[in-house]
């Protein structure tokens, strides 16, 4: 049961480092349209070139699942395994990821393995590996792992800062017209995960202290988790993430703390300088 491997979506932020620590990899891709354009949400991404693409769309911009055969394809190489996916309230990808180690097992007499929705994403998905490797690591049954794991989805939280809503305005989850009075208002929208969907949780004006700020909208929340662990994610805002994580270590009894940067499909929700923490 040690060896189990941890297989998550792209969705899913880990790093080469992580990977290695807990037995894990990003194992299917999503696929990220820009325009007319699609990229492979894979290792061979360049998230520069992503960026860019974002940037100068003018167009729709989405994303998409891969077929049930690649997820079959990784359990059975894997010789079974944990899944680990994005919402299925915000995606298809945990019932393809289903599908997909159905048809494992079918082809691998004997194949264990099981899929988790996250209900959340990123970050968040780093969170439940990171779990899932704890428990594994104590010898636990297979079926004592998937309840643990379950539970501790249900009450995982993940909080969501976004400062340019331009791509929710791309992608057709948020109206120009909103998009514009936000912006020029100078609100930054605060999202919060509540049972695998994300709805709007505060707003925040200006760009002053915005790590304690965030703090403060998740105080309750946060205090709720003494000594757990938080993962906190950034496209391209190194500064704020770790001024986060700084501040988090200062005010609350948590246990480890990592900042890591967001890929693909993580970009193209969370926006250019998007903030996602989980804990």
């Amino acid at each position: 049961m040690k060896n189990m491997k941890i297989l998550g979506d792209s969705a899913c932020d880990l790093t080469k480092e992580l990977e290695l620590e807990l037995n894990a990899r990003r194992a299917v891709p999503f696929f990220v349209d820009i325009g007319n354009e699609t990229f492979v949400d894979d290792e061979n991404l360049s998230m520069p070139d992503l960026m860019a693409s974002m940037k100068a769309c003018t167009g729709k911009m989405g994303s998409a699942c891969p077929s049930p055969e690649q997820w079959m394809e990784a359990f059975i190489k894997e010789g079974g395994g944990f899944g680990v996916t994005i919402s299925s309230k915000l995606s298809g990808m945990y019932q393809t990821a289903q599908i997909g180690l159905e048809m494992a097992k079918e082809k691998a007499a004997g194949l264990i393995g099981h899929v988790f929705d996250s209900k959340s994403a990123a970050c968040g998905e780093v969170l439940v590996a990171l779990k899932l490797r704890q428990l594994i690591e104590s010898g636990l049954p297979f079926e004592h792992i998937v309840k643990k794991t379950e539970a501790f989805i249900e009450e995982m939280r993940t909080i969501i800062l976004l400062e340019d809503v331009n791509n929710l305005v791309k992608n057709g989850r948020m109206s120009k017209i909103k998009g514009t009075l936000t912006t020029v208002l100078g609100i930054k929208p605060v999202l919060c995960e509540q049972d695998g969907e994300i709805g709007l949780y505060a707003k925040l004006r200006g760009s002053l202290n915005l790590a304690g700020k965030l703090l403060d909208c998740a105080a309750d929340l946060i205090r709720k988790k003494k000594g757990a662990d938080m993962i906190v994610s950034h496209c391209n805002n190194p500064s704020l993430a770790n001024e986060l994580r700084e501040k988090a270590r200062e005010r609350f009894d948590l246990g480890r703390i990592i900042v890591l940067e967001t890929r693909g499909l993580t970009s193209l929700y969370a926006s250019d300088r998007g903030i996602v923490f989980s804990f």
